[in-house]
């Protein structure tokens, strides 16, 4: 394990329309992120809006950038360029814990002594991302509860499963690779009845069809209109 360093980083997740993905990592990049990846999604209605159609549905970008000391200067960037570019108006940007991170390098490092990171000093921010892993074709139908028990946006991304013939015989279940990831952001005082909700549904009842898992968010901000 010599030439691998764990290292504690955060994970900042963007949301925005499908033009601003690259204003995005022109801003991060500014900050000094160290890299990005870009997902294309298909948005449904608006995160923490009271406005617009609820039942609008519109093509989106995600940006994943793991930060580490830069994560200050990253945010710094990003927020100015929600003030500066419209945009951007409307979307959403979050910052994960994420605990350990691996990365390529040729020596140990004691991250006891990890520099102060974003939002390590407001671990709670009120807000929930919950994540479900679906059966292609069913990411709809838990939206339209989730929005019920009062969710107000979500997006949804295509993905594939394993699905390898080993995997079917070690889990004793049939496993479809088609699936789709659908990332909810909510108020915590809202989390436990959308994921009941949401639970309740069939799919999850299904052997192989579908998961839900809940990360707590450190800061959570929208673009301003």
């Amino acid at each position: 394990m010599d030439n691998v360093v764990f290292r504690p980083a955060k994970l900042l997740i963007t949301i925005t329309n499908k033009r601003s993905g690259d204003v995005v990592l022109a801003a991060i990049r500014k900050g000094s992120a160290r890299g990005a990846t870009m997902a294309s999604g298909r948005g449904l209605a608006q995160y923490f809006t009271d406005g617009g159609d609820a039942d609008g549905e519109i093509t989106e970008t995600l940006v994943f950038s793991l930060m580490y000391e830069e994560a200050d200067s990253v945010l710094r960037e990003l927020l100015r360029a929600g003030l500066e570019n419209p945009e951007l108006a409307g979307g959403l940007a979050l910052v994960l814990d994420a605990a350990m991170m691996v990365r390529p390098g040729g020596r140990t490092e004691n991250t006891e002594s990890a520099p102060q990171r974003a939002g390590s000093e407001r671990m709670s921010t009120g807000n929930t991302l919950i994540t479900c892993i679906l059966t292609r074709g069913h990411a709809d139908e838990v939206m339209t509860v989730a929005r019920q028990a009062g969710a107000r946006g979500g997006t949804i991304l295509n993905a594939r499963g394993t699905a390898a013939e080993n995997d079917v015989k070690f889990f004793g279940i049939s496993l479809v690779p088609e699936k789709e990831m659908l990332l909810i952001a909510v108020h915590n005082d809202n989390a436990q009845t959308i994921l009941e909700a949401v639970c309740a549904l069939p799919v999850f009842s299904e052997p192989g069809g579908g998961i839900v898992y809940t990360t707590l968010v450190e800061e959570c901000f929208t673009f301003s209109r």
